[in-house]
C-alpha cells in the first residue's frame, strides 16, 4: 500500500477541504476503494461518496452494500466496475480520488485517464514515487518491485494485478510523467498539478537484529529513518500524492484559433 497509515491521503483531502477546493457535500467517486478508504473519507468529513474498486468481481474491497467499515455506518453508494473502463459519462463527479490503486492496474495510465475523464474539478491520487533513492532501494532489495504481500493478505486469490492473485508490478510515478500523461489526456488545456511527497518506510525486513537493538527496536529505527530521509530528501519520498486541478485549467492559446 502506498500510504499505510493514510496520513498523506487524509492530509491532502483535509488541505483541499480547508482551501475550499472540495466541499464536504461534493459528489466524489472513491476509486480502488476498500474499508480503509471509507474510514479516511468519513474521518475528513466527506458525505457524498461513491465507492468503486479495481474490478467488478474483485473481493479485495472488503465492502458490502448497505453498511460501512464498522458494520453500522451507512455506506453511501457502491459501484462495481472496471477501473480501466468506468461506466460514467464525462464529468460525472465533482472529484475523483484514489489511494494506492493505480499501481495494481495492468494499464495504470488508462485507469488514470478514466479518473480524469469523469472528474469535473479535481483528481487526487496517492501512489508510489519513482526516484533515484527508490531505484537504489529496489536494487538493494529494500523495496519491492512486485507486490507479494497484498496477494498473501488476500489469501492468494486477490490483491494483485487487476484484483487477481498475480502479484502486480509496483508502478511508480514521477512528477514529469504525471505532467506528460495529463497533457496527453487533455492537450487543449494547461492543467495545474499539485505534488506532495514524503518518506514512509514501514517495514524492518531489511534491518538486522543487531541494528534494531542498537537503536532501541523497530519503531525507533523506522522513526529515525523516516525522519532523516524527510529532512534531507523529502522530495524523493516513496509516498507520492498529486492533485490534478481541472478546475484551474486554462485553454491553450491555439484553441479556437482557425487553422
Amino acid at each position: 500500500m502506498a500510504d499505510a497509515g493514510g496520513g498523506t491521503y487524509a492530509a491532502i483531502l483535509t488541505d483541499l477541504l480547508d482551501r475550499g477546493v472540495i466541499a464536504r457535500d461534493d459528489a466524489i467517486l472513491v476509486q480502488f476503494a476498500g474499508a480503509f478508504d471509507e474510514a479516511v473519507t468519513a474521518r475528513v468529513g466527506l458525505t457524498r461518496c461513491t465507492f468503486s474498486n479495481l474490478a467488478p468481481d474483485s473481493p479485495s474491497s472488503r465492502l458490502a452494500d448497505g453498511h460501512g467499515a464498522d458494520g453500522r455506518a451507512p455506506l453511501r453508494s457502491v459501484s462495481r466496475a472496471d477501473a480501466h473502463r468506468m461506466p460514467y459519462a464525462d464529468a460525472s463527479f465533482d472529484h475523483v480520488i484514489g489511494h494506492a490503486g493505480l499501481h495494481h492496474c495492468s494499464r495504470p495510465h488508462q485507469a488514470l485517464h478514466e479518473m480524469y475523464r469523469i472528474a469535473r474539478h479535481t483528481v487526487v491520487a496517492v501512489e508510489n514515487q519513482d526516484s533515484p533513492l527508490m531505484r537504489l532501494a529496489c536494487s538493494l532489495g529494500l523495496a519491492g518491485v512486485y507486490e507479494h504481500d497484498a496477494v498473501a493478505d488476500g489469501g492468494g486469490t486477490t490483491g494483485g494485478v487487476d484484483g487477481t492473485g498475480t502479484p502486480n508490478h509496483v508502478y511508480r510515478w514521477t512528477r514529469h510523467e504525471v505532467r506528460k500523461t495529463v497533457a496527453s489526456f487533455d492537450p487543449g488545456h494547461a492543467v495545474p498539478i499539485e505534488f506532495h511527497s514524503r518518506w514512509l518506510i514501514g517495514s524492518d525486513r531489511a534491518l538486522t537484529a543487531s541494528m534494531r537493538s542498537a537503536v532501541g527496536g523497530r519503531e525507533r529505527v523506522i522513526g529515525l529513518l523516516n525522519g532523516g530521509l524527510n529532512t534531507v530528501a523529502r522530495r524523493q519520498g516513496n509516498i507520492f500524492g498529486f492533485t490534478v486541478r481541472k478546475d484551474l485549467a486554462v485553454a491553450q492559446p491555439w484553441v479556437g484559433v482557425p487553422a
